[in-house]
């Protein structure tokens, strides 16, 4: 069974020319991702206030995030403002979190996927997972379909069927955010399976 990660799944959807092997040669270097679904689960756990003070003291004392450590601080800069947007969006927001930071894998046989979900909302109708996006990629509502559908199908299963009203979408470059209903997420799922075997070259 090969190991396909959300990270991975989400640039094959975006560019179908990425797979497993077309990145097996390439350097890998850190990124900021890790900090910044961190400060998510801090937010919903802690306070706005603590999520940001971690955040920017993580990236103010690392010698690699620091402003010495420039282009890598200009990075940086760009997630802070990300979570400044979540921030926003959040606090507007007076459904109260149930759980936060939970990796969960979906099993596609031959293959598998790891899942990613940063936060689940409770809702008068349901749970509502949230997927939050650092990246610059555009949201599209066909994109945020692929991305929800494997969050809708591991939290339909853990927390019984129906139980999920929706799956939350946000872009936080943009702002952008959608919102995909159990229905659209589902009947994305064969897609899903074909990203993630081309992924995995199966």
């Amino acid at each position: 069974m090969t190991h396909v990660s959300f990270g991975v799944f989400r640039a094959s959807v975006r560019d179908p020319g990425t797979t497993l092997a077309s990145l097996a040669n390439r350097p890998s270097f850190p990124t900021p991702y890790p900090s910044a679904s961190s400060s998510i689960v801090r937010f919903h756990r802690e306070g706005p206030d603590a999520a940001w003070a971690e955040l920017d003291r993580t990236f103010r004392t690392s010698s690699y995030w620091g402003r010495s450590g420039t282009p890598q601080a200009g990075w940086a800069d760009s997630i802070r403002e990300c979570f400044r947007v979540y921030r926003s969006l959040a606090e507007s927001d007076p459904r109260r979190s149930f759980a936060m930071g939970l990796n969960r894998e979906l099993v596609l046989a031959p293959n598998d996927m790891g899942v990613y979900i940063d936060v689940i909302m409770l809702d008068q109708s349901g749970y509502v997972p949230r997927l939050a996006l650092w990246d610059t990629n555009e949201l599209t509502p066909a994109r945020a379909r692929l991305y929800a559908a494997p969050v809708w199908a591991v939290m339909d299963r853990e927390l019984g069927a129906g139980r999920v009203a929706g799956v939350e979408v946000w872009q936080l470059r943009s702002g952008d955010r959608e919102l995909v209903r159990p229905r659209e997420a589902e009947a994305a799922l064969t897609e899903v399976e074909t990203v993630v075997h081309r992924v995995a070259g199966s």
